[in-house]
């Protein structure tokens, strides 16, 4: 099913809202998934940047937009959990920066700029 990039902005910004968590459709090993959900029931991303966010297919720009964050929307953690990783620089937020963090978004990992949000446990 294809969704309008509205519609899918809002899908995603009531599933972080909800935190729902949807699973992966792929046939992953079942301790990764596990560990992933439990690392994701523990840890949330929360958007604190004052607008929508692009989530992307990898740490950096140059990737493609799979999906949005609503401002003040959150989403589980991904598989960095708390963590993050070096990847493309950007300009979002107001700043200049490399950090990247995991969400999951229909169960695999999206990437958004670390410096537009902030964790929570809840």
């Amino acid at each position: 099913m294809r969704l309008p990039v509205k519609a899918m902005a809002v899908a995603v910004s009531a599933l972080g809202v909800m935190g729902a968590v949807v699973s992966p459709v792929s046939a992953a090993p079942e301790t990764a998934t596990k560990v992933a959900s439990a690392a994701a029931a523990s840890c949330y991303i929360n958007n604190i940047s004052g607008t929508t966010l692009n989530l992307r297919g990898g740490a950096g720009t140059r990737y493609s937009v799979v999906g949005t964050l609503a401002k003040g929307g959150r989403l589980p953690c991904g598989s960095l959990g708390q963590g993050s990783a070096t990847g493309q620089t950007y300009t979002a937020c107001g700043g200049t920066a490399n950090d990247w963090k995991t969400v999951r978004l229909n169960g695999r990992d999206a990437w958004v700029a670390a410096e537009c949000v902030a964790l929570s446990a809840f």
